[in-house]
């Protein structure tokens, strides 16, 4: 009886770990050596777990306008270096420079913000 339940225990703490291990993504879904700008203007701003998410519209260069999307760190990471819930607004003009998504989506990776004002906000990216 002991040992059916040591072997249990052991089996919980090995598939535990390993859906955690999986859970985390990373920031493999992006191109890291492709650096884009672009000048954009706050449609949305989701201050949540586990990621915060920029939404965005970007001009792109024939007159158009495109929609996008930008993932950043955490919100305890980010308020740890100056951010916070209110800091992007819908219909602030910003300029946000990332890595785009490797698949061509209209999706990035934060590297840096910079407000209206010039002042730069560079989150620590994802590894």
């Amino acid at each position: 009886m002991k040992k059916t339940f040591v072997g249990f225990i052991l089996f919980a703490c090995t598939v535990t770990t390993s859906v955690v291990g999986f859970a985390h993504h990373g920031a493999s879904a992006y191109d890291r050596t492709n650096r884009i700008t672009l000048k954009a203007t706050i449609t949305e701003f989701k201050w949540t777990n586990p990621h915060v998410y920029i939404f965005f519209d970007a001009p792109d260069g024939k007159g158009n306008v495109d929609q996008w999307s930008c993932e950043s760190i955490n919100p305890g990471m980010l308020s740890k270096q100056g951010w916070s819930r209110r800091t992007l607004n819908p219909g602030d003009k910003v300029t946000i420079i990332g890595f785009p998504a490797r698949v061509g989506s209209k999706v990035m990776l934060l590297e840096k913000l910079i407000l209206a004002d010039g002042k730069q906000l560079a989150p620590t990216l994802l590894d």
